[in-house]
């Protein structure tokens, strides 16, 4: 044999010890956990790793435990040499999220390895506090609600044509070994009968085959464009089952529809771009048997199961005048703070609305016209009690002003919905308390003075006796001496000349205080307006549009009131109106917006506030230069 082949044979030879030499040194297999953080709040995202050291094909599944939601799970492994033993880790990580408070425990449990050998865990434990504000596993969750709870099962809607959530018994489709499908998609809507506008749940289960390896990147979506549907959670629900003596995982959404018309129409959902991992076993590579079957990809969109979702008009008959749109079931109630106070101030009305249906539509109760009582916008804020976002409750603060004195009735109140339950519209009338206004009640119209009589205009008494011209001029006294010459007369002439200078004299005196005076006034009003459009400029940048427009008019104030000497609280814009037209057509509608937001407790929302600052400053500057 030539020296060369003997080399090749000996470095094969060598290869071959190597590999057999590493793979019988692997150690043992055993298993390491971690929980991280032991301590957590309500909502938090908690991580419990598994780790298993030289095992083969480690089986983990995480015990179900009431009050830990599974939130995903992510799997790593590791291969490592070190002095000829080579040791594997496959790290199995779970984010599981605490629904509530409590100390909760994991119990213990088997890992099953694919040589026959079993690993057990240790139990681990979890405290978790009520600190902070909780979000949802999908991040998804308002500021400030609680931890979001999924629904209970659906019930089968009433045609039907839906699947039944509430038996566990679900029927996967079955493909053409007989196996069942590696991969399917459910969708279960509430009902399948509803009406033009009504928020219908929908639960959405896409589920796939424990021995299929995935990897997912989109969400399911809508096919057509018949019906409105709330934004997915980009993670979801996740649980394992066995159907049909297959396991598999589950990935659920809680999410609901609507119907912008009436009409019968499909329903029907798509995951689109979704990759099922199988392996076919050939393999022409020598070591393929020691790193593992080659995948194999298929790519496939993966459509739900289809149904008729039957949508009605809702009726004319009986909809009440102040119906916004509001279907579902609902509760409402109203109250009214304070219940003293003097003419002009405001009276708080605060109502709340809640049930289940589409809170979209829900508008703040109706008011009756009332010409005791000004109102203003109303402002709402939502919270929801789960997924879908069709249970909570929706509460509504307004602001109305007693024009008059006395002790007022507040205006009736009212909610008017659309009960689909009953197919009738609702109205649920909303007491509210009296109010006792003290004060002076604003003028609505010029008055007569008491006693007169606008029809009679007044006439001047006459007299008809006129006395006669004297005739006779009686004794008469002569005297020829100058006035000039008179002691008395240079007395007068001296006192005048005196008091026109001490006049002359105080009047400089009070030009000179009164200049001094008009310098501090006028220094002390730039100053103000100066921290006025400071305190303008940063309520822009904060988006604090009450604490705008609240600087925005006492600027305006300031400069008015200085251009007419009165002071600043005495200028009004009907006050504006009465001595320049022109001035109040141009402030009118920033007073207008100012009495608005700030009664009304609006916060920037649609208003351009950077856009109202520029205004409100050319204004001022025109001030400057008149």
């Amino acid at each position: 044999m030539r020296p060369l082949s003997r080399f090749l044979v000996a470095g094969l030879g060598l290869g071959l010890l190597l590999v057999l030499g590493v793979v019988s040194a692997q150690a043992a297999a055993t298993l390491t956990q971690h929980i991280d953080p032991p301590e957590a709040n309500v909502g938090d995202e908690v991580t419990v790793t598994f780790s298993v050291q030289n095992g083969s094909g480690a089986n983990i599944r995480l015990p179900n435990v009431d009050g830990l939601q599974l939130a995903g799970t992510s799997t790593q492994t590791n291969f490592t040499i070190i002095n000829g033993s080579m040791s594997s880790a496959v790290s199995q990580v779970f984010t599981i999220v605490p629904t509530r408070t409590g100390t909760f425990t994991i119990p213990a449990f088997d890992v099953p390895l694919q040589d026959g050998g079993v690993l057990h865990s240790q139990p681990m434990t979890l405290k978790v506090v009520a600190g902070g504000a909780p979000s949802s596993p999908n991040g998804s969750a308002p500021s400030g609600l609680g931890p979001v709870m999924m629904p209970p099962a659906m019930a089968n809607p009433s045609n039907g044509n839906a699947a039944d959530l509430s038996n566990p018994n679900i029927t996967p489709p079955v493909e053409s070994d007989g196996r069942p499908a590696r991969v399917f998609m459910l969708i279960t809507p509430k009902t399948t009968d509803a009406y033009v506008g009504e928020t219908v749940p929908l639960r959405i289960e896409f589920f796939i085959r424990m021995d299929v390896i995935a990897q997912q990147d989109s969400l399911p979506t809508m096919k057509g464009s018949d019906f409105l549907m709330n934004d997915l959670s980009v993670r979801p629900g996740e649980d394992d089952l066995t159907l049909m003596n297959e396991p598999y995982h589950r990935e659920t959404w809680i999410t609901a529809l609507s119907a912008p018309r009436n009409g019968d129409f499909p329903l029907q959902m798509v995951r689109d771009t979704y990759w099922t991992k199988g392996s076919n076993g050939v393999f022409t590579d020598p070591l393929g048997n020691f790193f593992g079957p080659r995948p194999q990809l298929a790519h496939g969109n993966i459509p739900s199961n289809q149904l008729t979702m039957h949508v009605h008009a809702l009726p004319d008959e009986g909809r009440p005048a102040d119906f916004t749109g509001a279907i579902g079931q609902f509760k409402a109630s109203g109250n009214a703070t304070p219940t003293a106070v003097n003419v002009g101030d405001p009276v708080y009305l605060d109502f709340s609305v809640s049930g289940e249906g589409n809170f979209d539509h829900v508008r703040s109760p109706a008011l009756t016209p009332d010409p005791a009582w000004k109102s203003y916008v109303a402002s709402s804020k939502v919270e929801y009690a789960d997924e879908s976002r069709t249970q909570g409750n929706k509460t509504f603060h307004q602001a109305i002003i007693p024009q008059k004195n006395g002790n007022l009735p507040l205006p009736n109140a009212s909610f008017s919905y659309f009960d689909s339950t009953q197919k009738k519209y609702v109205t649920i009338p909303i007491p509210l308390p009296l109010v006792t206004v003290s004060g002076t009640s604003v003028p609505t119209a010029a008055t007569a003075p008491a006693g007169a009589d606008n029809s009679t205009p007044a006439t001047a008494s006459s007299t008809t006796d006129l006395n006669p011209n004297r005739l006779e001029l009686g004794s008469l006294q002569a005297d020829f001496v100058p006035a000039y010459r008179q002691p008395w007369f240079w007395l007068v002439q001296g006192g005048a000349l005196l008091l026109l200078v001490i006049g002359a004299l105080g009047v400089w005196i009070s030009s000179r205080r009164g200049q001094d005076r008009t310098g501090t006034e006028r220094a002390l009003r730039q100053r103000t307006l100066r921290e006025l459009e400071e305190a303008m400029s940063d309520a822009v940048n904060r988006q604090d549009a009450p604490a705008f427009f609240f600087a925005a008019r006492q600027a305006v104030q300031l400069q008015w009131g200085a251009r007419w000497n009165l002071p600043p609280e005495a200028v009004t814009l009907p006050l504006i109106a009465a001595r320049d037209p022109q001035a109040a057509e141009t402030l009118g509608p920033l007073f207008a917006q100012a009495d608005e937001v700030i009664y009304s407790g609006l916060n920037a929302g649609n208003l351009n506030l950077a856009e109202w600052e520029l205004h409100v400053r050319e204004e001022l500057l025109q001030l400057q230069a008149a």
